[in-house]
């Protein structure tokens, strides 16, 4: 097993903080919206209506109605990429809103982009003209007739639509985002990896302010199909909680060096203070192992220079009862343990997009607020369900084995 507690800080002496926070999921198309149906205790999981999901046999949380956006490129091409670039263009456009950073406020080559990005899969409508243009009256399709014409009605660029990298650039050069980058995918120990990179760019002085998240994938047949080879879609044992299911979500953060974000007088939702990471599967090659989330729990934890004693709350990357069993084991000190949350019951597995959306979705619940107990870990159902913010930790994991972890500070310290 690879484990690291990787140094947050590796140059300089300042912290990293919080400044604007973006989201969009099957909850809402803002994060006040998110916000106010999570706390109401809704779930975004719903029947699969836009193709025949029936052999599937699961829900899926899709989101919907999504605001229009204005960009350069072809519609066409917007097209191609599906709810990617809608998605991230929504999340990065209110994460900078919130931060209150407007056009020309900082220069291109000062503004780092990181996200954690999941597939993209073609959609069958692409191809349609094609296949149309190429059916051979008695045989189905004649694949001469298609290399030779056929395919000429394919969009040019549509193999490019499927690089979940070129919605991400799109979305850099809208927003005019030019400094160091970099796309992460598929997972949700992905989104933790695109915080942790770009908070050390910050850190080294590589970047003066960075976004950083993730964009989970478009509810496809192929995805699906993708979820279910992959285990992602299997209930937990005992029935404890309700089935798993695919959840559709961008979620962007907007981190400052905290001296700076002070003097421009940014609001400072948090403070980064530790990552971990570590990688081993399971015996049973299905999941990330019990010990290897654990151990990059206990690498962000010695990061931060804390102890498990010192988090109040801890939201979970998964429904999978091997980061429960490890989340538990770690918290089990016999002080009063932190609040438990399992926000994958409202919104589904939201893959990359996972660790940013939890990050936001916590920073902007009010003090105190009461937690729905459906959303609480099972352990923790009859149990204390207020919620305040001192110390923050949260996971990303693969099914693959990778382990992300972070943990974030509230403005004014714990």
């Amino acid at each position: 097993m690879k484990t690291a507690g990787l140094p947050l800080f590796p140059v300089a002496s300042d912290q990293v903080a919080i400044t604007g926070l973006g989201a969009v999921c099957s909850l809402g198309n803002s994060l006040p919206e998110i916000v106010s149906s999570f706390l109401a205790g809704k779930s975004g999981a719903a029947e699969i209506t836009g193709f025949d999901a029936s052999g599937f046999g699961c829900l899926a949380a899709p989101v919907k109605n999504l605001a229009p956006f204005k960009t350069d490129i072809s519609s066409q091409l917007a097209l191609t990429m599906g709810k990617h670039l809608a998605l991230l263009m929504s999340s990065v456009g209110e994460a900078l809103r919130s931060a209150s950073i407007g056009q020309g406020m900082f220069a291109p080559g000062d503004c780092a982009f990181f996200a954690g990005m999941g597939m993209v899969d073609y959609h069958v409508e692409d191809l349609l003209p094609a296949v149309v243009k190429s059916l051979h009256p008695d045989a189905g399709i004649d694949y001469d007739s298609f290399f030779l014409r056929g395919s000429q009605e394919i969009y040019p660029l549509w193999p490019l639509g499927m690089l979940n990298n070129v919605a991400f650039c799109q979305a850099s050069i809208h927003f005019g985002l030019a400094g160091e980058n970099a796309v992460f995918c598929p997972h949700a120990d992905s989104g933790v990896r695109a915080v942790y990179e770009a908070a050390c760019a910050l850190r080294e002085g590589r970047a003066k302010m960075a976004l950083a998240g993730g964009i989970g994938e478009e509810i496809t047949p192929l995805g699906l199909a993708r979820a279910k080879l992959k285990n992602l879609l299997v209930p937990p044992p005992g029935n404890v909680a309700p089935p798993p299911f695919l959840g559709e979500a961008g979620a962007m953060l907007v981190l400052e060096p905290l001296s700076t974000a002070v003097e421009r007088g940014a609001h400072i939702y948090a403070r980064i203070s530790g990552f971990g990471f570590s990688c081993e599967r399971s015996e049973d090659g299905r999941f990330a192992s019990t010990q290897a989330i654990s151990s990059a729990m206990r690498a962000a934890l010695s990061d931060a220079g804390i102890s498990p004693e010192d988090i109040d709350l801890v939201m979970l990357a998964t429904s999978h009862e091997n980061e429960l069993e490890a989340v538990l084991n770690l918290f089990d000190t016999g002080a009063l343990p932190p609040v438990i949350v399992a926000a994958s019951a409202a919104v589904g597995e939201t893959l990359a997009a996972g660790p940013a959306l939890s990050c936001a979705l916590a920073l902007s619940m009010p003090d105190r607020a009461r937690l729905p107990e459906i959303f609480l870990a099972p352990s923790r159902k009859g149990a204390s369900r207020d919620f305040t913010i001192g110390r923050l930790l949260l996971n990303g994991i693969s099914c693959e084995g990778g382990c992300g972890a972070m943990i974030f500070e509230g403005a004014n310290g714990p």
